[in-house]
């Protein structure tokens, strides 16, 4: 009999000692998980005046023609901007209908160009569908942009640009 209760005991120690490494366990994660917050605010970039300016976006078609009387027609939105003192490289941000990015595009270019529309169709037809297209791009998604500076620097965003949208369009209110 006194070895069932020494057994007894033992799995009641045990059980202690698993409840205790628990509550250790959790009271280190959560001073951990501070000390790593604490790490990333310290990591977040100052924010410098002013935002980056002159944006210029512009489109362009290039049409291949393609065998019975087809053509294969893209066209590119392009976006620059002027150069930006002391910019190290440049960060792009993806703006849509719901919301901001977290993933930044980081380029050391002053251009970015992507692809805005496609179409595979009759020569006789044109660019079939491009304008419906591009309307489609301008209201759900746009670009802006910031300088990347040295000593953890970065400028204010740029205003968002809608992609298919031209700064000469955008300027005659259309």
């Amino acid at each position: 009999m006194n070895r069932k209760i020494l057994s007894l005991v033992q799995l009641q120690c045990l059980r202690l000692i698993v409840l205790f490494t628990l509550i250790f366990g959790l009271i280190l994660s959560f001073d951990h998980s501070s000390s790593l917050a604490a790490d990333i605010s310290a990591n977040q970039p100052q924010v410098v005046q002013p935002p980056i300016t002159g944006l210029v976006s512009t489109l362009s078609d290039e049409v291949e023609e393609l065998p019975s009387d087809l053509i294969r027609w893209s066209t590119y939105w392009q976006l620059c901007w002027e150069p930006y003192p002391e910019a190290k490289e440049y960060e792009l941000q993806t703006v849509l209908v719901e919301g901001k990015s977290p993933k930044l595009k980081r380029q050391s270019d002053r251009c970015f160009r992507i692809q805005a529309a496609s179409n595979e169709n009759q020569k006789s037809q044109g660019l079939l569908n491009r304008d419906v297209i591009l309307l489609m791009h301008k209201i759900q998604l746009g670009y802006r942009v910031r300088a990347v500076l040295d000593n953890n620097r970065v400028s204010e965003w740029s205003q968002v640009m809608a992609v298919g949208a031209t700064t000469n369009s955008e300027l005659n209110g259309i």
